[in-house]
């Protein structure tokens, strides 16, 4: 009897930590959902007021949970961190801290789950941004390159559409960006990266970051008109697509490509 009372009463806790967690886990969307509603368009910065409220709720609905419930907490708090890093500020010793915390995350995350298309792809994210915060030499020590291929393989092998097919996204930037080194790093190729994301622009044509790649990708293939075009119809939309803080960064990352082509 006391057993059953026990059990019971573990259950009782159980369900009660995961309502908890629930609720963490929507405030922490509704706050990542703001993410970029205070932008300074002079600055190309967001106030970091509401992603620091969403990291704070999804490091709790971190401690809360388990399951399916802590493994999305777990990769939504690696977006978090890279929005905070890329998004609010220009310091990059900041950056790095920030970046460090969802390199870190995403290695313990995925010990526990191995198979979470989520903590793969924005492992493969912050890995890449991170890389390029400390710079080439020490991204290749820690063989950066080769981890965002791993890992973007695996978002493909598990849903090759999640995150509007990130996992092609990100892995036909990395074959694109990464230089080539002989003996060391075979595989970067732009000619492939073309191909990868032709895949990601087939799924998710809408996706600004895609058709940023994708263009910057097709012009150093020789397929300049297109990839003009691509740029100039990113700049055309008057929508916000990924987000306001997103879409701004993009674009005007876009006009310094467009200027630096037409020189």
């Amino acid at each position: 009897m006391k057993q059953l009372s026990l059990l019971a009463f573990s259950i009782l806790v159980i369900c009660v930590m995961n309502l908890a967690a629930q609720d963490f886990l929507q405030q922490a969307d509704s706050y990542y959902e703001k993410r970029g509603e205070v932008f300074h368009q002079d600055k190309l910065l967001a106030d970091p007021g509401n992603i620091d409220k969403a990291i704070e709720l999804y490091k709790k609905a971190i401690e809360t949970s388990t399951g399916a419930q802590k493994e999305e907490a777990i990769w939504k708090l690696i977006r978090a961190y890279y929005f905070k890093g890329k998004y609010t500020t220009n310091d990059s010793e900041s950056r790095k801290k920030i970046y460090d915390l969802g390199k870190e995350l995403g290695q313990t995350g995925l010990k526990e789950f191995p198979e979470s298309v989520g903590i793969h792809l924005f492992s493969a994210i912050v890995w890449g941004v991170w890389g390029e915060e400390y710079g080439i030499m020490k991204a290749a020590r820690e063989g950066v390159a080769g981890k965002i291929k791993e890992h973007c393989e695996k978002v493909i092998q598990l849903d090759p559409n999640f995150d509007e097919a990130g996992g092609y996204r990100v892995l036909g930037r990395v074959y694109f960006k990464a230089p080539k080194i002989p003996l060391v790093l075979s595989w970067p190729s732009k000619k492939k990266a073309v191909e990868i994301l032709e895949q990601s622009y087939q799924i998710a044509p809408r996706n600004l970051n895609t058709r940023q790649f994708l263009a910057e990708a097709l012009y150093s293939q020789d397929q300049k008109e297109r990839a003009i075009q691509m740029m100039k119809d990113i700049l055309a939309e008057t929508e916000i697509i990924e987000g306001v803080a997103e879409d701004a960064v993009i674009k005007s990352e876009v006009k310094a490509t467009l200027a630096e082509w037409q020189k």
